[in-house]
């Protein structure tokens, strides 16, 4: 058995294993196979801590480029700013900058080309 402490609230019969609800912290006992996956997927931590899990593995997150429509911390209206996926769907939900490639396209036309 793999003693694991819960990482967020695991509901009961929503892991093969678990029989009851456990709150953030719990502290429970399953079996290795189960423990695995709750270990992979960040849900729970090993209770000892002399044994540590394989973290998982890092991901880059895909850059995007956008069109800048308003003075913002990215930059100025035309501009074309490149920024993680995540940051980019936040500012286009604000609607400080366009992520169409059309609308990178046109604003990468109207500066000058370097010499």
């Amino acid at each position: 058995m793999s003693k694991l402490i819960a990482l967020m609230a695991l509901a009961a019969g929503t892991v093969a294993g678990i029989a009851e609800d456990l709150a953030e912290g719990a502290e429970f006992e399953v079996a290795p196979d189960v423990a695995e996956p709750l270990l992979n997927e960040g849900k729970a931590k090993l209770a000892s801590a002399s044994i540590t899990p394989p973290a998982p593995p890092a991901t880059k997150e895909k850059a995007v480029k956008v069109r800048v429509l308003v003075a913002c911390a990215y930059g100025q209206p035309d501009d074309v700013a490149e920024m993680p996926a995540a940051v980019a769907k936040a500012a286009v939900a604000d609607g400080l900058v366009d992520a169409d490639k059309a609308a990178v396209a046109f604003a990468q036309s109207l500066k000058p080309a370097k010499a």
